[in-house]
């Protein structure tokens, strides 16, 4: 059965509910030769809007101190494997890590952090949080430009192409996947 065309409302509604209740997402980033490195990271959302957390000393921090530019997907796979795959739902983004060093968003992201990861409460993971110059923890905001959305609730293999707001906080148009990108 064809569903219709999600808007791009809809679409949007159901990315940030994607980045909302998927934990787990492999980052990217690129170190100083060029070369891709990817991790199993955390993803806490504010709409479209990513943070991560890493330690200063940690290889990720130092890519993208280096080069902002990053990239990470997160899907939904069902627990009932290929009996599921109507509900398979997956977000591809190429966007810019920018380094949280405002005290007030950090705690924005320490407080979705808990909203969204029930387990950190039982840890002390937080419980020293500082901006980058006091302490070894930091936050990092993703902000998206253009992403793939793949949504198999319309469609099996449905997908669209995502340019976002110059901010990432906005899906500003979106074209099937197999549209050829104009240029020029």
């Amino acid at each position: 059965m064809r569903n219709p065309e999600p808007s791009l409302d809809e679409i949007q509604d159901a990315v940030a509910e994607l980045l909302r209740t998927e934990e787990l997402a492999a980052l990217a980033t690129v170190d100083a030769s060029g070369r891709p490195s990817a991790s199993a990271m955390h993803l806490a959302a504010d709409g479209l809007i990513a943070y991560i957390h890493t330690f200063r000393h940690n290889r990720k921090h130092a890519q993208m101190q280096h080069n902002s530019n990053v990239g990470y997907v997160v899907s939904h796979l069902p627990t009932d494997g290929y009996a599921g795959r109507h509900e398979i739902r997956a977000l591809q983004i190429q966007g810019r890590a920018i380094l949280v060093t405002d005290a007030d968003e950090i705690q924005r992201a320490v407080g979705l952090s808990f909203e969204q990861f029930p387990w950190l409460a039982d840890t002390s993971l937080y419980d020293h949080v500082a901006p980058p110059d006091q302490g070894q923890q930091v936050f990092y905001r993703i902000e998206p430009v253009q992403g793939l959305w793949t949504d198999h609730r319309v469609r099996q293999l449905w997908r669209v192409l995502l340019e976002f707001s110059d901010d990432g906080r906005t899906i500003v148009s979106s074209r099937p996947y197999d549209t050829p990108r104009r240029r020029g």
